[in-house]
């Protein structure tokens, strides 16, 4: 059995092994973390910011799409699809009028 991606190879010949690894040893302190709440805190912020600006937008656009005989219901559930799926949302905000396809 062999799989292949892309110019890598694997192939079934290969030992499994279990070992215990003992993570209770005390060695947690060995790479202490250096955790800064203002920092995460402005980090949360931007993540938000950038959420909360885009989704706005992304309703003006499928609604305008009402002109072409689509009703609110099914709009409103092409929106809440869109707004779950961020990569499709952006395909769909990028594209022209003509080309939004639901």
């Amino acid at each position: 059995m062999a799989l292949v991606v892309g110019k890598y190879m694997t192939i079934g010949s290969f030992s499994k092994k279990i070992v215990d690894i003992d993570l209770d040893d005390g060695n947690q302190d060995l790479m202490p973390i250096n955790c800064d709440n203002k920092e995460v805190e402005e980090i949360v912020n931007a993540l938000e910011q950038f959420t909360a600006d885009k989704t706005p937008h992304l309703y003006k656009e499928v609604m305008s799409v009402e002109v072409e005989g689509f009703d609110d219901d099914f709009l409103c559930s092409v929106f809440d699809c869109l707004v779950s799926r961020e990569s499709e949302a952006k395909a769909f905000l990028a594209k022209s009028t003509k080309q939004r396809k639901f």
